[in-house]
């Protein structure tokens, strides 16, 4: 039977998942998924509108499978088959970092596209090239913990390496150290803003970042990174704030993960500004807390002079 995929990315009844097809199938939670689930990248969905959210998020990289069963148990599919219910990344990104997150958690590895990238998936497998310095903020090519990114519609993946001068551990251990994975979490945030518009000379500054760990990562195994940021930019955008939502992964599995927040100062006019009026905020901080301690030190001196 050949593939029957519709115009709007709704693959209908169809026994075989074909290895040309997306990397995704998306599926409605109660449909039986089409051939031998064991070998697809399933994702059960509630709506459409979620399935509107993963075209968004991942481009050509999903489609919708249907069952005929499924169908005719529900004649109000039909309706909603329509061009408007998918729509595919523009220019912006298409929602905020909480959004990305609640969907990548729910996507499993991107095997089948991963496995035709650069990229190194199993033990043995050769690294690919680390990305530019410059693109990670570092002047030093030996502090780079990220290589050459390869993107699927929205998503970044990034191998993670682990080896840097400016970050030395006092003992050795068995699994990757987690100030080592805070570090390659961040240079992937920074690196995500660059391809999504960050200018060369554009900067990142730091506002938040929460990282959750959730089981170890082994040293000798290839490390993936997977990142979406809602921020993008061309030369008329002004500064404003930039999120990332980012997980580790290792042998498919979800190892730790961190929400990130910056705001993001387009050129170097703008972050001198920036730097002045942080000078200024920081020179009335001091002296309000300078005015504190004396007049703590003044009012314990009169009391023991009484």
């Amino acid at each position: 039977m050949q593939n029957t995929s519709t115009s709007h990315g709704i693959k209908e009844a169809n026994p075989v998942l074909y290895p040309g097809g997306p990397a995704y199938t998306l599926i409605f939670e109660g449909d039986k998924p089409p051939g031998t689930a064991e070998i697809q990248q399933l994702v059960t969905v509630q709506s459409f509108d979620e399935v509107n959210r993963f075209r968004q998020l991942l481009g050509n990289a999903c489609e919708l499978y249907i069952s005929p069963e499924y169908l005719a148990a529900h004649p109000e599919i039909e309706e909603k088959q329509n061009v408007d219910s998918l729509e595919y990344p523009g220019d912006e990104a298409p929602f905020d970092t909480e959004t990305a997150a609640t969907l990548m958690r729910k996507l499993p590895l991107d095997l089948k596209s991963l496995m035709k990238s650069p990229l190194a998936l199993r033990g043995g497998d050769n690294l690919p090239p680390a990305i530019k310095k410059e693109l990670v903020h570092k002047t030093s090519d030996d502090n780079v913990l990220i290589s050459e990114p390869f993107s699927t519609g929205w998503l970044h993946y990034f191998n993670m390496f682990q080896d840097t001068t400016e970050l030395t551990f006092d003992h050795p251990s068995e699994h990757v150290q987690g100030l080592l994975i805070s570090e390659a979490l961040r240079q992937a945030g920074i690196a995500s803003a660059h391809i999504q518009g960050l200018p060369a000379d554009g900067k990142l500054v730091l506002l938040s970042y929460s990282t959750n760990f959730f089981s170890f990562i082994e040293r000798n195994e290839p490390i993936l990174i997977r990142a979406y940021s809602s921020f993008t930019a061309n030369e008329t955008s002004e500064d404003k704030n930039a999120s990332f939502y980012i997980q580790v992964m290792q042998w498919g599995r979800v190892c730790a993960d961190s929400t990130i927040t910056t705001f993001a100062c387009l050129t170097i006019p703008r972050q001198k500004q920036l730097n002045s009026r942080l000078v200024k905020i920081e020179a009335r901080n001091k002296a309000h807390f300078e005015t504190k301690v004396c007049n703590v030190l003044e009012s314990e001196s009169s009391h023991r002079c009484e």
